[in-house]
């Protein structure tokens, strides 16, 4: 009975170290080819930095998978923006510096795994409803379509992901009016188990500008994931912006529950 109690024990140690749906990029989190084996609860924070101004957000992120092939989910926050004159934001070259803070515009999604041989492959539809202000330029007051391509490769300790995406996104309703375009975005990286509890995870995302007089957004987030228990994790990243869409850096930060 020793030795029996020794290899599940050894088992159940082995299956905690493996990679699984769990396990999620900071900036590719949806455009995964995977799906979640658990609920998904995240409180979290990000302060990104434009030079001259700010975006400050705390807010929350809810997903959950059914029947290990379909995976829904939802981010909601609060938003707290500064720019300054000569910034340019949803496609509008600023006169006037602003500073002011409201509800976000909510995400919501839904995809599908479709295929598991080899390699996870899911397809889904991102959609971004205008529920923050447009007139204080916290949202572009329409709502964004995006569709996805996504798949990911696992291994015991290692994983990469990579994605496609096109992004209708609406005329803009803020004082600039900037015409909304038809973006184009590619992503991907990597997840690597370190020890029992720390994962190591590298990424990066480029998409083309999302309005006329808007710039494209280029990034790289290197981040680490420590997970003390099997239910609970705390992520921590930082990307670093390539491009004029981009901000400097951004440093997120979240705490996840499954369940």
């Amino acid at each position: 009975m020793l030795v029996l109690l020794g290899a599940t024990g050894a088992a159940d140690s082995v299956r905690a170290q493996e990679i699984t749906g769990n396990n999620r990029l900071l900036e590719n989190f949806i455009q995964d080819g995977a799906v979640l084996r658990q609920g998904w609860l995240e409180a979290g924070t990000s302060y990104g930095d434009w030079s001259r101004g700010h975006d400050f957000a705390v807010g929350t992120r809810i997903s959950f998978s059914a029947a290990q092939k379909f995976e829904f989910g939802g981010r909601f926050f609060y938003l707290d923006r500064e720019r300054s004159s000569n910034d340019v934001l949803f496609g509008e070259r600023l006169s006037s510096g602003f500073s002011d803070n409201g509800p976000g515009d909510v995400d919501l999604y839904g995809k599908f795994r479709f295929r598991t041989l080899f390699c996870d492959w899911s397809a889904g539809i991102l959609v971004k409803l205008p529920t923050a202000d447009d007139h204080e330029r916290l949202g572009s007051g329409r709502a964004d379509y995006e569709a996805f391509l996504a798949t990911r490769r696992t291994f015991t300790k290692f994983a990469w992901i990579g994605n496609a995406s096109l992004r209708l996104n609406g005329d803009s309703r803020t004082p600039g009016e900037a015409g909304g375009k038809t973006s184009a975005a590619l992503g991907g990286g990597m997840i690597l188990k370190l020890a029992y509890s720390w994962s190591f995870m590298a990424e990066t995302r480029y998409e083309t500008r999302r309005y006329e007089g808007g710039d494209a957004d280029f990034r790289i987030a290197p981040s680490i994931d420590f997970r003390p228990t099997e239910n609970l994790a705390f992520r921590l990243g930082v990307a670093f912006g390539l491009a004029d869409g981009s901000p400097n850096q951004e440093g997120t930060f979240g705490a996840v529950f499954h369940f």
